[in-house]
């Protein structure tokens, strides 16, 4: 009779915890599908290593930037809701998606402002990154 009496007591226990899991795996659920943040952080890490030491240049109505090394020319470029990086004309690599609109202001002889507009869902969230 006492087993029988643990036993319940011990299912009951694990049935009434069991809404607080799959609660918490919801609120945890929108961070571990979206990748955006990792993105955007290792877009402003390969943004900051290519102006250095390179000739920059924007064109096509700020949708082209254009980093002229001695050697290479690498190229990032809006299209499609993305933004591709191409080395020397070849390949195409997509390092940002659902990217509605980027502005590129020149504040100093070196120094560049990136304002970047990425639609989350239903919001759109905008970013400084400066290089």
């Amino acid at each position: 009779m006492i087993e029988m009496l643990l036993s319940i007591l011990f299912l009951l226990i694990i049935v009434s915890i069991i809404p607080f899991l799959f609660k918490s795996i919801y609120t945890f659920k929108e961070y571990a599908l979206n990748h955006s943040d990792y993105e955007l952080l290792m877009f402003r890490k390969d943004l900051s290593s290519e102006v250095k030491d390179a000739k920059v240049e924007i064109k096509a109505f700020n949708q082209v930037i254009k980093f002229d090394h001695n050697s290479n020319t690498t190229e990032y470029t809006l299209l499609n809701s993305k933004i591709f990086k191409s080395i020397n004309g070849k390949g195409h690599i997509t390092l940002l998606n659902n990217v509605e609109d980027i502005t590129v202001q020149k504040i100093s002889n070196k120094t560049y402002k990136m304002l970047i507009s990425i639609r989350k869902a239903d919001k759109v969230i905008r970013e400084e990154i400066y290089f």
